[in-house]
């Protein structure tokens, strides 16, 4: 590409992100130092600040609150059906912190929006950060309370204790960090320091807690097949108050199949969404970490967008896979059937 090309699309990109900033911003460019306007240009406030992608969030999270909330208060309403086991104590914990998420987020996008909270807010920046953790967190003992339902090794309790001390550790790390340093985005913290301390924080929670998944949900299912292959009849110990307990060897083979699309759909499908819709926002985080505010790529903000809107998603997607995987939410939704 010619320099002439390249100084256009410069300066195109350019006008494009004045134009999406309002109309403060921009009465504010003529006194501003060069460094200031490229802070102002390049960084994720500018994106965030304007009233239709905040209308979007908006939007998304109230969807959230709605679809996580009756879930949840179908469950409470229902519990002695709906959180007999482990598997589904857990399960609601996942919507239980999605309707907790939506609802903080919703509350905030909509101050946001009507000037009353800045978008650099320490506490909005915490809360998100620890919602977070806590989402991967539980996905991650989701992983673990699968594998170890089979399993059953004496140590359980142990990594359990070990992944929520970790938790823990996370959550006065964002404390410290958000309470030290001063928040241009939201998210994460300005100081070189306290910003390297985030990225650490970051990596782990998303890549450590995505590997720990995989191998646990790995080896539930090569354990289980493993079982399966070697004693079929050892089928009927996964039905879980649905059809109860069957000798019957022609129906094993059903059993057998439906049991493996449930360890490896059902749960599964719940963490990878976590994980798909992520990351995005996590290569943004990490490539901004290391070239500067923003990626040379996304001068105007429209990657960032659309990876802060697919980390909303997760709100309305965990619900709908929850409402569609578990018979017992659809029978106590649907009461009028």
């Amino acid at each position: 590409m010619s320099s002439n090309a390249t100084s256009s699309a410069a300066e195109a990109a350019i006008a494009a992100a004045i134009a999406s900033l309002n109309p403060a911003q921009q009465a504010e460019i003529p006194s501003l130092t060069a460094d200031q306007l490229y802070t102002l240009l390049h960084s994720p406030p500018a994106v965030m600040s304007t009233t239709q992608f905040l209308t979007v969030l908006l939007y998304l999270y109230s969807a959230g609150v709605i679809l996580n909330g009756t879930i949840l208060f179908a469950a409470l309403w229902n519990y002695k059906k709906l959180l007999k086991s482990q598997t589904d104590r857990l399960t609601m914990g996942l919507i239980s912190a999605g309707f907790v998420w939506s609802v903080g987020r919703a509350l905030i996008h909509a101050l946001q929006g009507v000037g009353k909270l800045d978008i650099g807010n320490a506490g909005a920046a915490a809360f998100s950060n620890i919602m977070v953790t806590l989402i991967f967190t539980l996905n991650s003992h989701l992983a673990m309370e699968r594998y170890f339902q089979i399993q059953e090794p004496p140590y359980s309790k142990t990594v359990y204790s070990i992944l929520w001390v970790f938790y823990g550790l996370t959550v006065g790390l964002i404390f410290w960090t958000m309470t030290t340093s001063a928040t241009s985005d939201g998210i994460k913290p300005d100081d070189s320091l306290q910003k390297l301390v985030w990225i650490v924080m970051l990596s782990i929670t998303y890549g450590t807690t995505s590997l720990v998944m995989a191998w646990f949900y790995t080896r539930t299912y090569r354990f289980s097949s493993k079982q399966f292959a070697e004693n079929p009849a050892l089928a009927t110990f996964f039905l879980k108050d649905k059809d109860g307990q069957t000798s019957d060897p022609e129906t094993l083979g059903l059993v057998r199949m439906r049991v493996e699309r449930e360890i490896l759909t059902k749960c599964l499908l719940l963490s990878l969404t976590v994980m798909i819709l992520y990351a995005p926002f996590y290569a943004y985080q990490v490539e901004s970490f290391v070239v500067g505010p923003i990626p040379f790529f996304d001068l105007t903000g429209i990657y960032y967008m659309i990876s802060v809107i697919l980390l909303a998603a997760d709100v309305i997607v965990t619900p709908l896979l929850v409402f569609c995987f578990k018979a017992e939410i659809r029978d106590a939704l649907m009461f009028w059937r």
